[in-house]
C-alpha cells in the first residue's frame, strides 16, 4: 500500500514531537511494508512484527533506491533485506547488520484508537548526486 500524506491529513503532539495520522491500524499487515511518501526524496516504510510496527526511511542508501517497503521481513531478528541487493537494516535501530558505515533513519510510530501515527519527518537534504 502506498500513501501519499499532505497538509489535510490530522496530525498530533506528543513528546514534543508532531505526528501525522496516515491510516488505519489495518492497513499495515503482517510481513509487507505500507510505504508512506511525503515527496520523491522522503520516503518511509512501515513494518508490522507481531504486534509491534516499526517505520524506517524507506530509501536503502546502498543505491539510494525507494525499496525498503518491499524488502523481506525477518521477524525473528526484527529486521529488512532490500530487494534490489540484499542490504539487512534492523528495524530498531536502522543500523546496516554487517557494517557500521551505512544507516537508514527510524522514525517513531505507533496505534492509538485503530489509527498509525507517524513522526512528521523534517524535510532531507540530498546527499547524492548523479
Amino acid at each position: 500500500m502506498d500513501i501519499f500524506p499532505n497538509d489535510d491529513f490530522p496530525t498530533l503532539e506528543r513528546n514534543g514531537k508532531t505526528f501525522v495520522q496516515v491510516c488505519h491500524s489495518t492497513d499495515v499487515l503482517r510481513r509487507k511494508g505500507t510505504r508512506v511518501e511525503f515527496d520523491e526524496e522522503l520516503q518511509i516504510a512501515i513494518f508490522r512484527v507481531g504486534e509491534r510496527l516499526h517505520a524506517v526511511s524507506n530509501i536503502c542508501p546502498h543505491n539510494h533506491s525507494p525499496l525498503l517497503h518491499e524488502g523481506e521481513i525477518n521477524t525473528e531478528d526484527c529486521t529488512i533485506s532490500c530487494p534490489m541487493h540484499g542490504w539487512t537494516y534492523s528495524l530498531h535501530t536502522g543500523r546496516h547488520t554487517s557494517s557500521s558505515h551505512s544507516h537508514v533513519k527510524v522514525y517513531d510510530v505507533f496505534e492509538e484508537h485503530e489509527l498509525v501515527y507517524l513522526e512528521k519527518p523534517q524535510p532531507v537534504e540530498v546527499e547524492w548526486k548523479w
